[in-house]
């Protein structure tokens, strides 16, 4: 294999890992200014607002991903330090009943809480069917929605594991709106990485090979 070659296919490497860099960017640079984008079924898709708080019943939070081996199921739809939206559904001292016909909460059922399949067919394992004493420093989340990713699938997470309460800044219940308001923000990001993989791949291109070659000839 030829120097240039190789060094064409070093140069392509880091290209690719300047535009998965941005796109990760996406995800990440919002946090940092207090907003997250929400991109999935499970809320509202939208902004939303990075707020005090802690993680009380009911309030929507925003969690680092479980990676346990109950989590497994997270891996095959989600990127792995993509955060997830949820919603506090049980806090320490709680009772929760897993079964299959959904969470109940203190005798109090979930809505669409029942485990599912997905759109492949494949089955999505529920956390085992069993009645839990949520333990301290521990957590349930849920999703206000049937195909949600959440402690159906993996049961309690840490309670440290909550970054922020979320508060909606601005929201699209519209799902056709929602849905290509999703795929334009990330077609904006995949844009912006291949510029920017692009640019360094020339800058590097003619900073490395085009001396290489002038040199041979």
């Amino acid at each position: 294999m030829s120097r240039q070659l190789i060094l064409r296919f070093a140069v392509g490497l880091i290209g690719g890992a300047i535009a998965m860099d941005v796109c990760a960017l996406g995800g990440w640079l919002p946090l940092k200014v207090g907003y997250c984008f929400n991109i999935t079924p499970s809320e509202p898709v939208g902004i939303y607002e990075l707020v005090s708080g802690g993680a009380s019943r009911g309030a929507l939070v925003l969690i680092d991903q479980p990676h346990d081996s109950a989590a497994s199921t997270l891996r095959r739809y989600i990127p792995a330090k993509l955060p997830l939206i949820k919603r506090v559904a049980a806090l320490p001292g709680d009772s929760v009943r897993v079964e299959s016909d959904g969470i109940y909460v203190n005798g109090v059922p979930w809505p669409d809480s029942v485990p599912l399949h997905d759109d492949e067919g494949r089955a999505l394992h529920p956390y085992p069917f069993g009645v839990y004493r949520v333990a301290a420093g521990k957590v349930w989340v849920l999703s206000n929605h049937p195909r949600g990713l959440d402690s159906r699938y993996f049961g309690p997470v840490p309670a440290a594991s909550v970054i922020s309460r979320l508060e909606p800044l601005l929201t699209w219940t519209s799902a056709p709106l929602a849905q290509w308001l999703a795929l334009a923000y990330t077609l904006c990001l995949a844009a912006f990485g291949v510029l920017a993989a692009t640019a360094t791949i020339n800058a590097l291109s003619a900073w490395v090979i085009g001396p290489c070659e002038v040199r041979q000839q």
